[in-house]
């Protein structure tokens, strides 16, 4: 069974996202998501589509298509490669200047500090196995 997003509308970083969408917006649904008109099936965009969703800013494409996709997608392309070696180190994701210094200066064996600017920069480091965990308010979850 499929357990990855099939659809999405993917631009360059440098592209006006937010053009791309309003441009695609004024079509209306029933000529953007049927291919009947024009003797195929799923042109363009799946025929069983049904809307647009604009995603947020900070959401590329490796959060929104998930790792087990990209996962996926590196292991046909490899042909299956092994696992990566588990050395046993957490990569600690810290956010700002005075967090980082306090993970350094804990001097922990085996824990490596990484400093973000914002705790939805840590959250994409973890999504991409760049940093292994990170301590957060309740009201940031």
């Amino acid at each position: 069974l499929l357990k990855e997003p099939r659809h999405a509308v993917i631009s360059r970083k440098d592209a006006d996202s937010e053009q791309i969408y309003k441009v695609l917006k004024q079509i209306p649904d029933s000529d953007l998501f049927s291919s009947a008109a024009f003797g195929g099936k799923d042109l363009m965009f799946s025929d069983s589509i049904t809307d647009l969703m604009e995603l947020p800013k900070i959401m590329d494409s490796f959060l929104y298509l998930r790792e087990d996709y990209y996962e996926a997608m590196r292991a046909l392309r490899a042909g299956n490669p092994p696992a990566p070696p588990q050395d046993g180190k957490i990569e600690w994701c810290t956010v700002g200047h005075a967090e980082q210094q306090k993970c350094d200066s804990l001097q922990i064996p085996h824990m490596e500090c990484r400093r973000a600017s914002s705790v939805e920069e840590c959250i994409q480091k973890i999504m991409r196995k760049e940093a292994d965990a990170l301590a957060v308010d309740g009201g940031q979850v």
